[in-house]
């Protein structure tokens, strides 16, 4: 795995280079998928330096993989961290970590305002393992400390959240949650680090559905951790031994999708101011929720720790849930999907994907409605984006 990375490298150019050094051999100009599951070892007593720790050879791939290591290392090196693993799934990663860092009663505290598949972990699984977690309404995050008590091993964050994209001031929460010994967590998917870089603003981890930005054209499912290699050597270990890895094919297609992760996050950000303007004037809109205008509650957080304003957008319909499902329905370029982060720009209805089965109690805490439509922005052309929404919202 690679040191810390170079500051001398834009972010670009650890998109395209990162764990790829080729100059000076005659070999492929892309990462070869090494599709195998293991790999034969030279000798006994290589076999043996493996055993002891002493090797760097590649043994099985659910241990580790020459194209995974690749893409481990372009994470890396766009995070700032010194290591990286990458994983099956967002969920696989999350679950790898918070095994890793707490045991049979710790705790770990929480924002309420959290993706549903990370509360449903941290309401269904964690728990059996007798690990509890303590999760904080937005509203109540300035008093967070009171949460915290001689148990809690770790402070995880996701910010922006998803989807009413409230910010979370890491910096300030690194401080707090370091103050009590914990470990710090930020949920990175939204922003990517190409946005924002929470490892620079005192996070301990970060962490990614790499299904969404860093793959970003829908078709690999994939999660990352990064972190320091103290951390991430345990988080690995914890990886093999619940064999939540990535496949070389996967390991593969992140790679290429992480060569584009700029470009992508520039033109879906410019998409998305130009949309989220069009969304505020239009009269059939009630609110638009974007960190990226001055009034928005998230603004100055998102000013300070983020570059940009990010690729989503949501907004509530005058009409209610009636005028937001026939807004949904009257698409015609948009698809409706409940992931995001592809090159496609797609909508989601939270009150049946995300947020199903909340009590109305649940939703006024997470500052959700039957009204509460989410966009995922793409990279296609704005105008096209806009008059698509601008017809859909005629129709309700």
């Amino acid at each position: 795995m690679p040191d810390q990375a170079k500051p001398s490298l834009a972010d670009a150019t650890h998109c395209v280079h990162a764990g790829e050094e080729r100059h000076g051999t005659n070999a492929s100009l892309t990462t070869d998928i090494a599709q195998t599951s293991v790999f034969v070892m030279p000798s006994l007593d290589e076999l043996r330096r493996y055993a002891e720790g002493k090797s760097k050879s590649y043994m099985y791939s659910r241990y580790a993989n020459p194209t995974t290591t690749v893409a481990e290392q372009k994470i890396a090196a766009l995070e700032g961290a010194e290591a990286c693993v990458v994983t099956a799934s967002g969920m696989a990663a999350e679950l790898a970590m918070f095994m890793a860092i707490c045991e049979s009663g710790d705790e770990i505290v929480s924002m309420l305002d959290l993706y549903g598949g990370t509360t449903k972990l941290f309401q269904g699984v964690l728990p059996r393992f007798g690990i509890r977690t303590r999760l904080v309404p937005f509203t109540e995050l300035a008093e967070i400390e009171r949460y915290f008590s001689d148990r809690t091993r770790l402070l995880f964050l996701e910010t922006p959240t998803n989807p009413t994209l409230r910010c979370a001031d890491i910096r300030q929460f690194a401080e707090i949650g370091h103050r009590h010994n914990a470990v710090v967590a930020v949920d990175n998917t939204f922003a990517t680090p190409i946005l924002q870089k929470p490892l620079a603003l005192g996070a301990d981890i970060v962490i990614h559905s790499a299904t969404k930005y860093l793959g970003g054209h829908n078709d690999l499912t994939a999660g990352a951790v990064a972190g320091s290699r103290q951390r991430l050597d345990t988080i690995r270990e914890m990886v093999k031994f619940t064999g939540g890895c990535l496949d070389p094919l996967g390991s593969f297609l992140l790679i290429r999708g992480l060569k584009t992760l700029e470009i992508r996050v520039e033109r879906a950000c410019a998409n998305a101011r130009v949309i989220a303007a069009a969304l505020r004037k239009h009269p059939k809109v009630g609110r638009v929720l974007y960190p990226g205008f001055a009034d928005d509650p998230g603004h100055d957080i998102a000013r300070r720790q983020m570059s940009d304003f990010g690729m989503m957008v949501s907004f509530e319909t005058k009409g209610g849930g009636q005028a937001a499902e026939k807004f949904i329905d009257s698409l015609k370029l948009w698809y409706l999907a409940t992931s995001l982060g592809g090159v496609e720009s797609t909508v989601s209805y939270p009150l049946l994907s995300s947020h199903v089965g909340l009590t109305d109690e649940q939703l006024k805490l997470l500052d959700v409605s039957a009204a509460t439509v989410r966009l995922s922005v793409g990279i296609e052309h704005p105008a096209d984006l806009v008059a698509d929404i601008e017809q859909a919202l005629d129709r309700t």
